[in-house]
């Protein structure tokens, strides 16, 4: 052990040296360089230890303090790291930080500083540091310690902590901090991130957060694609909270823009599954995405059905502003509400055949011209079920859209219920947001193709198979 800490502690960590060796040798070890270290590793061990009498046995003997000992292995411990620099070099260092009847630390010269963090958290402490330091930047690690059970094992904080929670503007050798917390894969909260303690506890402690999330599949220039972002930031900003945005952007590595460029005939299904991976990263994360879209309608459908309807999310529509017209956070499943009388669309159909061609026109453009060439054309054998607007195409009003979702999506299953579909084929001339919901609400519960108008083709070409979109 004092020769070498460090295999010390492999060795126990890999159950070679038992409970009994490793708290007697250590006692009887005196001083030696390293002795935080393997104290810190012998505790950590113990309170995770699930024979409570054993664990608590060595746990009073280690300790020398049974009250301490007890109240460490009852209440457990939040683990937080910090860096710490030198001359020229640094390294992180952890800390176990929990609730205790009178305050603790293994390290004495910190006692008067740990009870100042007390009062800011209104709790007595106990502190258990891996190794000795020197300055106050410790502090922020602490004090959130003391304050969230449970943090993320990929985080390190700097900071000192002033009254009132507040954390102290001092940056002093943040830039060799961040180095130390880079090259160890972690990521490092300061001053830089956040204003005080109160406000890293509630994100910490957040059931959810408000993602803004740009995805472009088009080539357009860098600064258009930011300033569209800024603005889709400032829609979402009028009804929902985005003070964690910054800090959970960083902590959790996430994309804020995604951007395909313009998709080739081969990269639809690429393009989609990295779409789609941007978003179910930010709702694996407890993030509700917020999201705008450039380009083609079909992604916009394929998004959906990948998505489907199981994640609150919400969809705006561009124009000089974004506005939310799609806002699944309530009801995801209000778009999948099949009814029986039509407020928003009217349908038609035309032919026969055994499939079943669903040509959508609520945009500008009309679709049926070419749709119709392109199922003659390719002999698809589909009957056309026209379904358009009722209110003046080209400008629906800004409003809930999801009713619009739901009655599109009821006249698929009334059409299905009544008619053979076997295959279903999707021409659509819509806006994105209602494209995106209509796909969570359709799913791919049915075989089928969704098209999108190429004009340098001059029509249509098939671009996902629905069968194929989750995988």
């Amino acid at each position: 052990m004092r020769d070498d800490p460090i295999a010390f502690v492999k060795l126990f960590k890999g159950d070679q040296i038992t409970f009994q060796e490793a708290v007697e040798t250590y006692l009887n070890a005196g001083d030696f360089f390293g002795k935080e270290y393997v104290f810190f590793e012998i505790v950590k061990k113990l309170v995770n230890y699930k024979n409570k009498a054993i664990a608590l046995n060595f746990l009073v003997k280690l300790m020398t303090d049974e009250e301490i000992a007890v109240d460490m292995y009852r209440n457990k411990f939040t683990e937080v790291m910090f860096p710490i620099v030198g001359n020229s070099n640094g390294k992180i260092v952890r800390a176990l930080v929990f609730e205790t009847t009178k305050t603790y630390v293994n390290i004495p010269e910190l006692y008067e500083e740990i009870k100042d963090i007390e009062k800011i958290v209104n709790k007595t402490l106990g502190v258990i540091f891996d190794d000795e330091f020197s300055g106050k930047s410790y502090m922020l690690a602490v004090t959130i310690g003391a304050l969230v059970n449970k943090l993320p094992d990929n985080i390190a904080f700097s900071g000192e902590v002033i009254e009132n929670g507040k954390v102290k503007s001092n940056v002093s050798h943040i830039e060799l901090k961040q180095k130390i917390c880079e090259e160890s894969g972690i990521k490092l909260i300061s001053a830089l991130d956040i204003n005080d303690v109160y406000e890293l506890k509630d994100f910490f402690e957040a059931k959810k957060y408000h993602v803004p999330v740009l995805l472009v599949f088009k080539e357009l220039d860098q600064d258009y694609i930011e300033a569209s972002y800024e603005r889709l930031k400032e829609a979402v900003a009028r009804k929902y909270p985005l003070k964690y945005v910054n800090i959970f952007e960083k902590i959790f590595d996430i994309k804020k823009i995604y951007v395909s460029k313009s998709i080739k005939k081969d990269e639809w299904e690429n393009s989609l599954k990295k779409a789609k991976e941007v978003l179910f990263d930010i709702i694996s994360k407890r993030g509700v995405p917020h999201v705008a879209m450039i380009g083609p309608v079909a992604m916009a459908m394929a998004l959906g059905i990948a998505l489907g309807p199981h994640n609150p999310v919400v969809f705006y529509h561009g124009q000089t502003e974004y506005y939310p017209v799609l806002d699944l956070t309530d009801n995801i499943r209000k778009i999948k509400t099949i009814r029986n009388d039509y407020k928003q669309i009217n349908y038609s159909i035309k032919g026969s055949g055994k499939n079943c061609a669903f040509v959508i026109y609520l945009a500008s453009h009309s679709p049926r011209k070419d749709a119709e060439l392109f199922i003659e054309k390719n002999k698809l054998n589909a009957k056309m079920v026209f379904i358009e607007y009722q209110h003046g195409k080209g400008n629906i009003k800004i409003d809930d859209w999801s009713d619009i979702v739901s009655e599109m999506m009821s006249v698929t299953q009334n059409v299905k219920s009544k008619y053979e579909c076997a295959r279903n084929y999707f021409f659509m001339s819509c806006p994105l947001p209602i494209a995106f919901g209509f796909g969570m609400a359709y799913g791919d519960f049915s075989k089928g193709i969704i098209y999108q108008y190429d004009k340098n083709e001059g029509g249509y070409i098939e671009a996902f198979k629905i069968e194929d979109i989750r995988g």
